[in-house]
């Protein structure tokens, strides 16, 4: 080996370490970051909560503490992301996996968080009310809020979302949750799908990034919560038109999954 050769091999070996050093890092700015703002935004959703419970508030003010309780809760999901994403990347996630859950409570209970949304021209939930399922409920709920709520941001400039939440049974051995916001969804190109289709955990489509801001940490994540439950994601999507996301999920985990 020539000396020429020699150097470009040890400089490549040095930019390779250096990448796996910055991997390591940002792995640990998300945990960091997201474990030290978790419990000030608990604590102040806690406090909003309990001041909207009061009757003797002045007119205009719950709506106006509704309102700061939404963007709050907005916040705490995305501190959530990160560190759950974090998690995720050091191996060290796991389910809370329950028995029996009512599937069609998740669907309701999101339906009606966004149906009043200004942005929402319409929003129609379609649950089948007798499936039931082995999975974690809250990352499940959180897998579908995310859909519903890029159904919501994601709409053409001139036009409200209308988003359709279905929950319906497969056969014996899967159902799946189907978030639908076409037609008047913003929709994604098909160069859009193959670099979603990536795995990418900071993507987001140029479209997307005009319409409203975000992180792209939630898109992936979904994804990777739902392989975890022993199912899949997927989009169909037309620019201009909407996408469908397809949640396809067991109704029992598999044995190799049981243990996540």
């Amino acid at each position: 080996m020539t000396d020429p050769e020699q150097a470009a091999l040890e400089h490549h070996a040095e930019q390779t370490r250096q990448l796996e050093q910055l991997l390591i890092q940002r792995q640990k700015w998300l945990g960091d970051a997201s474990h030290e703002l978790r419990g000030p935004l608990n604590a102040a959703a806690m406090s909003l909560n309990v001041v909207t419970r009061r009757d003797d508030l002045p007119d205009g003010v719950h709506a106006t503490l509704r309102t700061a309780e939404r963007h709050l809760l907005h916040m705490s999901d995305l501190v959530r992301d990160m560190f759950d994403t974090a998690k995720l990347e050091n191996d060290a996630f796991e389910l809370s996996v329950t028995a029996d859950v009512p599937v069609y409570e998740i669907v309701e209970e999101i339906a009606e968080e966004f149906a009043a949304n200004r942005e929402v021209l319409s929003l129609r939930s379609v649950p089948d009310r007798t499936i039931t399922a082995t999975l974690d409920r809250d990352r499940m709920r959180q897998v579908v809020r995310n859909l519903v709520s890029n159904a919501v941001k994601y709409h053409q400039a001139d036009k409200q979302a209308t988003i359709a939440v279905l929950l319906h049974r497969i056969d014996d051995a899967c159902f799946e949750i189907v978030v639908d916001d076409t037609p008047n969804g913003l929709g994604m190109t098909k160069s859009d799908l193959e670099a979603l289709e990536s795995g990418q955990p900071f993507w987001r489509a140029e479209a997307a990034k005009t319409v409203a801001s975000g992180t792209g940490l939630g898109i992936q994540l979904s994804r990777k919560l739902v392989e975890r439950s022993g199912g899949q994601l997927r989009y169909d999507s037309e620019f201009g038109s909407g996408t469908i996301a397809t949640i396809r999920l067991p109704y029992s985990l598999r044995p190799d999954t049981d243990a996540i």
